[in-house]
């Protein structure tokens, strides 16, 4: 207990100093509990405020960008946000905590744009993804080590409470061992997009790839492999045709073939050196090669072990119990929604959430917020493919689309809204820079026709 009370008193006094002289690095800590979703001593809202606080003292960052709240897409999430509290208010689902999470959710969007301009790059994002992955691999190890099997245990817990594992709460809060598999999906696809397209990149952080790799594998998550190997094909594509990211392409396609080599070997071996449960091995091989193999012999009609489709059944079933409770819905509730987490006090799922991102927008937003949703994320998105922004950002969020088509509340979360905001602030910077490069190019033009026109008046005047 002293000990505990120790390291508060030091860690406070090292918040004061690096909020005061090194705010970055406090935005860093915020995103980081922010993406790994841990919020020990209340230290997220109390860092979200304080940092927001000094911010707006900030006043020489604020006036060298594009106002925050002027921006068209920001006016947007206002209103999808502000629509989201009104529809649950018509449903008396409305509640302090669905206020608070709007409001925390603003801000962290302003404060990701805000120091996006102050560095000149997502720096403070990008290592907050990494330290992230690296937290969600170590909950992950720890699990496998000293618990032997699910469900998980936080490695942040034994700060508060010992031993204490994921509870069923938090299960359908979004936090389970399908979690950990997105945010280390997550790391790998940033650090893969930042390593093959930014000349300046660590060569180092290459070896974080088979790490993340890892723990997608040990989290048995399903749409974490699928949203990563989409979004890892769509990076080498992108980059086949420039002679220096084609090296660092088969670099890191051979370490990939590596890792998977080593997963399987690891798998195959673990529970001979380590307290795991042998049942709960055999049900990761089945779900990362059975499974899979099942799912697609059911979509090609072909003959299939239903035992081997695991949780994919339950899992197709909720989706068709949400499909089916959309369309029994009269217009009036598919139009507007019937509110955030109407589809739990409905009991819709029978007891299981949706699994389908999709659905659970349109049945809790209704088309109305489903299309404000959108015109949010699908048009940032569109702005930066347009404008050749092919960044880290960018396909992380491609990532968290994926993996929410079978997953539940990934797409209004704050995670999300932290990096498609981030997709924002590169798009004004690079507009800003576009505008400044043009000013110097016209002013240097103006300078040399002024100097030849001089030149050639000295010139007539000898003669």
């Amino acid at each position: 207990m002293f000990l505990k009370f120790i390291i508060l008193i030091l860690g406070a006094i090292f918040f004061i100093y690096a909020l005061i002289r090194k705010p970055d690095v406090v935005a860093v800590l915020l995103f980081t509990l922010v993406i790994a979703q841990i919020d020990i001593f209340y230290l997220r809202p109390i860092i979200t405020l304080a940092l927001f606080v000094r911010i707006l003292i900030d006043k020489k960052t604020q006036a060298s960008y594009p106002s925050f709240l002027g921006q068209r897409y920001v006016k947007l999430l206002i209103i999808f946000l502000l629509y989201g509290l009104l529809v649950s208010f018509s449903q008396d689902l409305f509640s302090y905590d669905l206020f608070k999470g709007d409001v925390d959710t603003v801000i962290m969007a302003y404060i990701v744009y805000h120091f996006y301009f102050k560095q000149g790059s997502a720096a403070q994002l990008r290592e907050a993804m990494i330290a992230s992955g690296l937290i969600c691999f170590g909950d992950l190890a720890y699990t496998y080590i000293a618990y032997g099997s699910f469900p998980m245990h936080r490695l942040s817990t034994l700060l508060t409470n010992t031993g204490a594992a994921v509870s069923y709460e938090d299960i359908f809060a979004g936090i389970n061992w399908n979690f950990f598999g997105q945010i280390c999906g997550m790391c790998f696809v940033y650090v893969f997009c930042d390593y093959i397209k930014n000349r300046k990149a660590n060569k180092y952080i290459v070896w974080l790839l088979p790490i993340m790799l890892m723990g997608v594998l040990m989290s048995t998550s399903r749409s974490a492999i699928l949203g990563l190997l989409i979004m890892t094909i769509l990076i080498v594509l992108n980059s086949i045709n420039f002679q220096e990211q084609k090296k660092k392409v088969v670099k890191v396609t051979v370490m990939f073939i590596g890792a998977s080599f080593m997963a399987v070997l690891l798998f195959a071996s673990l529970g001979k050196y380590l307290n795991l449960d042998s049942g709960f091995i055999d049900g990761i091989v089945s779900r990362l090669s059975q499974e899979p193999v099942a799912i697609v012999q059911k979509a090609l009609g072909q003959p299939y072990n239903i035992h081997n489709l695991g949780s994919m059944e339950w899992r197709e079933e909720s989706a068709e119990n949400a499909y089916a409770a959309y369309m029994d819905m009269d217009f009036r509730e598919q139009l507007v929604g019937i509110g955030i987490h109407g589809f739990e006090a409905r009991n819709i799922g029978h007891g299981f959430d949706a699994h389908n991102a999709t659905l659970l927008l349109l049945i809790e937003y209704g088309i109305i917020g489903f299309f404000l949703y959108f015109m949010i994320v699908g048009g940032l998105s569109i702005r930066s493919v347009l404008s050749k922004n092919f960044s880290p950002a960018l396909y992380t969020v491609g990532f968290i689309i994926i993996y929410g088509l079978g997953q539940n509340r990934e797409w209004t979360g704050w995670t999300t809204f932290l990096f498609v905001f981030c997709l924002l602030a590169e798009i004004q910077y690079q507009r800003l820079e576009r505008k400044k490069m043009s000013y110097i190019l016209t002013r240097d033009a103006g300078k040399s026709a002024s100097s030849t026109a001089n030149s050639v008046t000295i010139n007539e005047q000898s003669t």
